[in-house]
């Protein structure tokens, strides 16, 4: 395959002329440069590090799901209760109306001691509780009683309603 004069030449011509020859390299690294700015800029870990931010805000969202369905289940057993449904909403740490909720989770190390391992859950910053039988004022307390023991949360954040019939 014959390569054109044009480029022929301007080959030929950095190769005589070093000055050229470096104001050419500059010129491509400066571009290099600007495309990787340009792009964002995150490097190979920083967008592993999001891709996990993602995966753990959905882990955390299945986990708060399948709380909500497993409070539902337990409500629904009360008496008088019917069917429920719960939403919770949590708060974040820096969120001073959500207050700060810590789990330790207790086990055995590997010579038999025990270890503590604590974490910080998010904060639950209100509970509501939709259920049939929310009209009977017994049943709403017992409702109220339950979520704040599951949940550990005051009376204030627990908004309990009667389900439509």
């Amino acid at each position: 395959m014959k390569r054109p004069a044009l480029f022929t030449g301007f080959v030929n011509r950095l190769r005589d002329d070093k000055r050229l020859e470096t104001a050419v390299i500059a010129s491509m690294l400066i571009a290099a440069l600007a495309i990787f700015l340009l792009s964002g800029g995150q490097s190979c870990s920083a967008r592993t590090e999001t891709a996990a931010k993602t995966e753990n805000t959905a882990s955390s969202f299945t986990e708060e799901r399948e709380l909500e369905s497993r409070l539902e289940e337990i409500l629904s057993r009360i008496d008088g209760a019917g069917r429920v449904r719960v939403m919770i909403t949590y708060g974040t740490e820096a969120d001073p109306e959500a207050g700060e909720s810590r789990k330790s989770d207790l086990f055995s190390g590997s010579y038999g001691e025990v270890k503590t391992q604590v974490s910080s859950a998010p904060p639950v910053r209100g509970v509501i509780v939709v259920a049939e039988g929310a009209r009977d004022i017994k049943v709403r307390i017992e409702l109220e009683a339950a979520v704040m023991t599951v949940l550990g949360t005051e009376p204030a954040k627990i908004g309990i309603f009667p389900m439509e019939q």
